[in-house]
């Protein structure tokens, strides 16, 4: 009797686990998870009460979550520690929680561990209890606790039942967390966004405002905007350089801050909170714990009484180095810094700091606007020298014009400009005037120091970037170079400006003056914005030259493909009426040769658009080389090029011709490091029998490349009217799957997959089938490829899933089925979606879903390929490698894919067990796919010598003629029934050994 009682009790908790494993699947949140899985357990278990504990980090207590039963309201209102030593942590949740393994008491009355809630225990009659660790991400967060009336009735095999249910809460617990660090992220990113945005419109005040105060409102309102401070504040040093005041504030708590100010002293408490700090240091001060900081002590009150638990300041720095003020930001949650957003805070306060400075060089500006009437004497001496700059139309003009101007206006005894070039430590005058100009003009002057000739007033200015003046020049003994020189012309002063043209230093502009002390402040200052508006004509003249060149450039592009400098498709167009012109004139042929490359898009989808670009720049090269100068080759976009033989009127010339091309094309070539040898498919039409106009031979030259490319590329066609037919039928089919789906004319077959060990028909693949009234039954390789072409394959393989999912509970088991997606389908960003609206239609199981990818699909972009998998896996779809062997697999990438099995391509099997190399193959991948421990079908099994060949080897499953075609639901149903017996993967996952130890088939 007590044996069937024990049999009862494993079979409910057997019962308890299967309802927990269900509530798992269907667990929205981690809430709702907690209360289905107690509901579940305890309504399928023999369960007194199945609550969750969770751990509450402050107290270090286990706080009840969720529970179901008759004892939970005494659960509910009882205190469970998590730290050992303490009454209420040496119970069976303490342990399980400190161990994280299952703790069990058999007689839960009678052991010390229970006496912290003895007396309610008793009242409630608890007999036994057990308590299973909740882990997420590899640490304790909770418990699980089961209580039972009798006393001994918690068995090993229940205690294995119980650890397993443990394992797969923890697993759920574990893809919760992931989803939640996903979403953690996506907040992130939409942090960073807003301070993008508020970056964008700091940098539109910068622009727009006409005051300082108008600038700082309007940054920290963007500031704040988002959503994600507190506040956002700007302080600025005081007269006196003891306190920052804040000057400007938006946010919460903007009226306080606009009345509040800092001290910056080291000595002082409150110069070490963020912005006293990032004053002090001119660097950002970072807090993300503000209230753990001991530095920011002096505010902690404040903080917690105002919600700020997160503080960082940016100095605002004047000429970029000086610190004049910071701008502070408070935010309500710890971390909220992260390196992204202080890098971007970091840019805004540079673009304050810049905004700042503008402000002062604005003003200093107008300070030097104020002074122009005391320089009146001045101006009317120099105005000749900003007309000569005016009137310049060259260089050489400018140059002369001005030194003309500025000898003759401020009586220098000369006035030079000399410029640097490229490769030499000397400066080549390029214009001089005044008296004593014969002189001076082959003075060599360097901008080397380490020659004497460097080391006068030109060579320091052009060195420094700066003015340098000499008001008596034989008084400095370092410009002893150039002593003799000024003795002879009679001069005394000297002044030289560094020409700068867009922030590189050019040239010099040097003035010899007879009398000492002529360069006076006022004096050196007109000249020196002399020396400016001689830059500002020199980068005039670079900006016409570089007008020039771009206007030359632009209409060099309006005519030619920017990449292979091809004529582009107008230009072409226009070479070709005028071919068409010249033929009809002198009643002779030409060609239209209509040239696309072979799997170019692979190239791009495998090594990048770099090398992309790379390969057509090659082609185009190698296209011009093998024709005739009086030949056109032009790129009209893409990969696709024509050429126009102008001089082949004879179709055995052109034939030469294509046959000489695509030898060219096909030879190898090295892109990114690899080597790869592209083709070329060609269609060619001949004027006049092919068409009259640009339009009609270019179109019909397509369609001949097109009729190429569908007879196995690499191959040059020319146009007959049986090409424009098969263009005809083709639109005519594509049109009429538009509409297959929707007129009902599509299908699914269904090929079942037979199990190696015994079991019968394992489960069913997919197929589909087209039925037209007119066509009649249409091959899948004829539609698929233009349905994968046209983009129709997505709305036709979501039908595909629905179709075969529904399918799949209509028989009278549900059956696993497999589901191929396409390369669209598989790249569309609905496809999660799809494949939840199927699973939620149909009510089908997951794990009975099982869709197959190709090796291509996974390698154009192995990132996304991957991420996308996973996330088919997490709802609990199995995923298989269809046609393994013929791409691009490794094991060091099937290791990173979350697959389930392999399908060996039929291509291997096809010629097995005869052919070696095939068997070969074979055994590889059956060891490699047992040694990473997936499962392997084998696909087109059609003799029994292939089915032993491959049960030999080890082979799962396999599927093909031998065991059944492809056949319709119905019949596939009375096949089903005359099968020994039909398998399908289990429901749950498999639990082994020590808690956490999950593993997923």
């Amino acid at each position: 009797m007590g044996w069937m009682v024990l049999k009862s009790h494993i079979a409910r908790t057997f019962a308890a686990l299967s309802a927990t494993n269900e509530a798992i699947l269907y667990a929205k949140s981690q809430e709702q998870l907690y209360r289905k899985v107690c509901e579940a357990a305890f309504s399928s278990g023999d369960f007194m009460a199945v609550t969750v504990f969770l751990l509450e980090e402050e107290s270090g207590l286990l706080r009840c979550a969720a529970g179901f039963g008759e004892d939970v309201a005494r659960l509910r209102s009882i205190d469970i520690s998590s730290i050992a030593g303490r009454p209420e942590g040496e119970g069976v949740c303490g342990k399980a929680f400190r161990n994280r393994a299952i703790c069990i008491s058999n007689d839960f009355l009678k052991q010390s561990h229970s006496l912290a809630w003895r007396d309610g225990a008793t009242k409630a009659q608890v007999g036994a209890a057990a308590a299973l660790p909740l882990i997420c991400g590899g640490r304790s967060v909770g418990v699980l606790l089961v209580t039972r009336r009798e006393a001994g009735s918690i068995t090993d095999e229940i205690v294995s039942l119980l650890e397993r249910m443990s394992a797969n809460i923890s697993y759920a617990l574990d893809n919760f967390e992931r989803e939640n660090a996903r979403q953690r992220s996506e907040r992130a990113m939409r942090r960073l966004n807003r301070m993008f945005a508020a970056i964008s419109a700091t940098n539109e005040a910068i622009i727009r405002v006409k005051s300082r105060g108008e600038l700082l409102d309007v940054v920290c309102q963007a500031a704040v905007l988002g959503g994600m401070f507190n506040s956002a504040s700007i302080a600025l040093l005081e007269p006196g350089g003891r306190y920052l005041h804040i000057v400007a504030a938006k946010g919460r708590f903007s009226e306080r801050m606009l009345s509040s100010r800092c001290a910056i002293a080291d000595d002082h408490p409150e110069a070490h909170g963020a912005i006293g700090t990032s004053f002090r240091t001119g660097r950002p001060c970072i807090m993300n714990d503000y209230l753990a900081e001991p530095r920011s002590s002096h505010w902690h009150d404040l903080a917690r009484a105002e919600g700020t638990r997160a503080s960082a300041s940016f100095p605002l720095l004047q000429n970029g180095d000086k610190p004049i003020g910071g701008l502070l930001f408070l935010a309500p949650e710890k971390d909220a810094f992260t390196p992204d957003l202080v890098e971007l805070l970091a840019r805004l306060a540079e673009n304050v700091s810049f905004a700042l400075d503008n402000f002062d060089r604005a003003e200093e500006k107008a300070r030097t606007e104020q002074q122009k009437e005391r320089l009146a004497r001045m101006f009317a001496a120099l105005s000749s020298t900003n007309e000569a700059i005016m009137r310049s139309r060259s260089r050489a003009e400018l140059f002369e014009l001005v030194c003309e101007a500025a000898a003759a206006g401020g009586r220098f005894t000369s006035t030079s400009i000399s410029l640097a070039r490229p490769g030499s430590d000397f400066l080549e005058m390029v214009g001089i005037a005044g008296p004593t100009a014969e002189n001076s003009r082959h003075v060599r002057v360097s901008i080397s120091e380490a020659h004497p000739e460097g080391r006068g007033v030109c060579g320091t200015a052009f060195r420094s970037g700066l003015a340098c003046v000499s008001n008596d020049y034989f008084a400095e003994a370092s410009f002893c170079a150039f002593h003799g020189v000024l003795r002879d012309d009679g001069a005394h002063a000297a002044a030289a400006f560094p020409l700068s043209v867009r922030g590189r230093t050019a040239g010099t502009m040097l003035f010899i003056a007879a009398e000492k002390d002529t360069f006076t402040f006022e004096f050196t200052e007109l000249l020196q914005r002399l020396a400016t508006n001689v830059s500002f004509a020199l980068e005039n003249f670079d900006r016409v030259d570089e007008k020039t060149k771009a206007d030359e450039r632009i209409e060099y592009l309006a005519s030619h493909d920017s990449l292979t400098r091809l004529p582009n498709r107008e230009m072409f167009n226009e070479l070709l009426r005028h071919a068409i012109d010249t033929a009809h004139r002198n009643q002779r042929r030409f060609a239209v040769l209509f040239i696309d490359l072979d799997r170019f898009k692979v190239i791009n989808d495998s090594l990048g658009h770099q090398a992309g670009d790379a390969l057509l720049v090659e082609v185009a090269g190698r296209l011009k080389r093998a024709l005739r100068a009086s030949d056109v080759v032009a790129r009209l976009g893409g990969d696709e090029f024509v050429v126009i033989l102008g001089e082949a009127d004879q179709i055995s010339d052109v034939e030469r011709i294509a046959r000489n091309l695509l030898f060219v094309l096909s030879q190898p070539l090295q892109l990114s490091g690899h080597e790869w040898q592209t083709t070329a498919s060609i269609g060619i039409a001949m004027y006049p029998a092919d068409g009259l106009d640009v339009q009609a031979l270019t179109k019909n030259a397509d369609m001949a490349m097109y009729l190429a490319k569908e007879d196995g590329k690499n191959a040059f066609r020319f146009f007959t009217k049986d090409t424009r037919n098969l263009s005809i039928e083709r639109l005519q089919l594509e049109a009429a799957l538009r509409r297959a789906l929707e007129r009902g004319q599509l299908s699914l077959h269904y090929q079942p997959k037979v199990g190696m060990a015994g079991e019968g028909v394992t489960g069913v693949e997919a197929l589909l089938r087209w039925s037209h009234p007119a066509f009649g039954a249409v091959s899948p390789a004829q539609f698929i490829p233009l349905a994968e072409e046209t983009g129709l394959v997505v709305p036709i393989g979501r039908w595909v899933l629905r179709e075969a999912c529904a399918q799949a509970m209509r028989w009278l088991r549900p059956l696993s089925v497999a589901v191929n997606l396409s390369p669209r389908q598989f790249a569309d960003e609905h496809l999660l979606d799809d494949i939840d609206e199927a699973l939620e239609r149909s009510g089908l199981s997951p794990q009975l879903l099982q869709l197959e990818v190709t090796e291509s699909m996974v390698m154009r972009n192995v990132s996304r390929a991957v991420k996308v998998m996973e996330a088919i896996r997490s709802r609990g779809v199995r995923l298989a490698i269809d046609d393994f062997g013929t791409g691009y697999s490794s094991m060091s990438l099937l290791k990173q894919l979350p697959i389930d099995t392999i399908k060996i391509d039929r291509s291997f099997v096809r010629d097995l067990p005869a052919d070696s190399e095939d068997c070969a193959i074979v055994q590889a991948i059956i060891s490699m796919a047992k040694a990473l421990d997936l499962m392997i079908i084998a696909e087109g099994v059609e003799t029994p010598e292939q089915e032993g060949f491959l049960r030999e080897l080890g082979c799962d499953e396999m599927q093909g003629f031998l065991f059944s075609r492809p056949v319709v639901a119905e019949d596939l149903s009375r096949f089903v029934q005359s099968a020994a017996r039909v398998t399908s993967p289990p429901l749950q996952p498999y639990v082994g050994g020590a808690v956490g130890r999950v593993r997923v088939r």
